[in-house]
C-alpha cells in the first residue's frame, strides 16, 4: 500500500476528529461555511462576502470533511481498495492530482444541478470516485491481477476500457447503485440524508477520461 493513501486517509480522521471532538459547535460551523462546497455562494451576495476566498478552495477543501464517523470509514474503505492500486501507478504526487481533479469535477456537476442549492456538500465521494474510473483503464482490473510492478503496464486507452466486458460490467452497476443511493429509492443511511450522486459520477467521469493524461503527467522518462 503506497504511504500516500493511509497519509490522506489521516489526515481525513485528523480533521474529522478535531471537528468533533476538539473545537466549539461555532468553530465547526464556521469550517462548513468556509471550506464545504456550497452551489449558492456563487451566486449569493451575503454568502460570497461571508467568505470571499471559499469559492476558490471550496471545490477541493469539502473533498477532506466529512459528516460522521461512519461516512469517513465508507471513504476510506473504498480509498484504500481503488486508491491503493491507482497510487501504486502514479505515485504521491500524480495521485494527489488526480484527488484533486476528481474533487473538482465532482463539485462542478454537482453544481450544475444544484446552482442555486444552499446546502454544504461535504466527502471525498467525488474523488474515491475518480480512483475508481481510473482504475478501469488498468489491464488488470480485468484479470483481478494486480501484482508486479504495474508502473510498467500499459493502461488501456478509453475505447478499450468501454468495450471491455469487466469494465463495461463494473461501470453499469456502479451508475445504477448511485442512481438508487443518491435519488433516494434506496435510502443507505436509514438517516434520509441525501447523496451527492452527481459529484460521485463527476468524479468518475474525471478518472476515467483523464486517467491517461494524468498518468503521464510529470512522469519520468525510463531508461533504455
Amino acid at each position: 500500500m503506497p504511504w500516500i493513501i493511509p497519509a490522506v486517509i489521516g489526515v481525513m480522521a485528523l480533521i474529522h476528529f478535531l471537528r468533533v471532538s476538539v473545537i466549539t459547535q461555532e468553530a465547526d460551523y464556521n469550517i462548513i461555511v468556509e471550506f464545504a462546497f456550497i452551489p449558492m455562494r456563487y451566486l449569493h451576495t451575503e454568502l460570497l462576502e461571508l467568505s470571499p476566498f471559499a469559492i476558490y478552495w471550496s471545490p477541493i477543501t469539502y473533498s477532506l470533511l466529512h459528516a460522521d464517523w461512519t461516512h469517513l470509514i465508507m471513504n476510506s474503505f473504498w480509498l484504500l481498495a481503488f486508491g491503493g492500486v491507482t497510487a501504486r501507478r502514479l505515485g504521491a504526487v500524480r495521485f494527489l492530482v488526480l484527488f484533486i481533479i476528481g474533487a473538482i469535477c465532482g463539485a462542478g456537476l454537482h453544481y450544475f444541478f444544484h446552482t442555486s442549492d444552499i446546502s454544504p456538500m461535504i466527502g471525498a465521494s467525488a474523488s474515491v470516485s475518480a480512483c475508481m474510473g481510473a482504475a478501469m483503464r488498468l489491464p488488470s482490473f480485468s484479470n483481478g491481477n494486480f501484482q508486479g510492478d504495474i508502473t510498467k503496464f500499459k493502461i488501456r486507452s478509453l475505447i478499450q476500457a468501454l468495450t471491455n466486458r469487466q469494465a463495461l460490467t463494473f461501470i453499469a452497476v456502479w451508475f445504477g447503485v448511485n442512481l438508487l443511493f443518491g435519488t433516494g429509492v434506496v435510502d443507505i443511511t436509514g438517516s434520509g440524508n441525501s447523496i451527492a450522486w452527481e459529484a460521485h459520477i463527476g468524479g468518475f467521469i474525471a478518472g476515467l477520461v483523464l486517467f491517461g493524461f494524468i498518468d503521464g503527467f510529470l512522469k519520468k522518462p525510463s531508461k533504455d
